[in-house]
């Protein structure tokens, strides 16, 4: 019982140690529209996620603090028109650029989670080029 509580109030008054993740995102086409960011777990649940405004083509980059250390896996695309949905054609192919972790890309379909995967430790930086 002694141990439980002394966990409790270690978990209570022990800061959690973080991390900053910060993304450069490639070959942006055009100055308009929103990224959507997600970072997922590595069974590709979303543990958060992020709009960042798009006000120039080429390169955004942009820092998520306080992330908890570990391993995740990263799904961006740029929705030009603002709807917060990924645009596809009839057969489901985007039609609005996108990319995942590692730049990793699926031959029908998305990539694996296992290509995608990567680690943040205390500052971790990632480039992902848009397609």
């Amino acid at each position: 019982m002694h141990a439980f509580i002394l966990a409790i109030l270690f978990n209570l008054f022990v800061p959690q140690q973080t991390a900053t993740l910060t993304i450069t995102f490639t070959n942006i086409q055009t100055a308009k529209g929103q990224l959507m960011i997600a970072l997922n777990d590595t069974k590709g649940s979303m543990v958060n996620g992020y709009i960042v405004p798009v006000t120039k083509a080429g390169n955004v980059t942009y820092t998520i603090k306080d992330v908890k250390p570990g391993a995740y896996t990263l799904a961006v695309f740029h929705d030009i028109n603002k709807d917060e949905t990924l645009n596809t054609n009839l057969v489901g192919v985007p039609k609005e650029p996108y990319g995942f972790s590692n730049n990793a890309r699926g031959t029908f379909g998305p990539p694996s989670l296992a290509e995608q995967t990567f680690t943040v430790t205390d500052k971790t930086s990632l480039s992902i080029a848009l397609k």
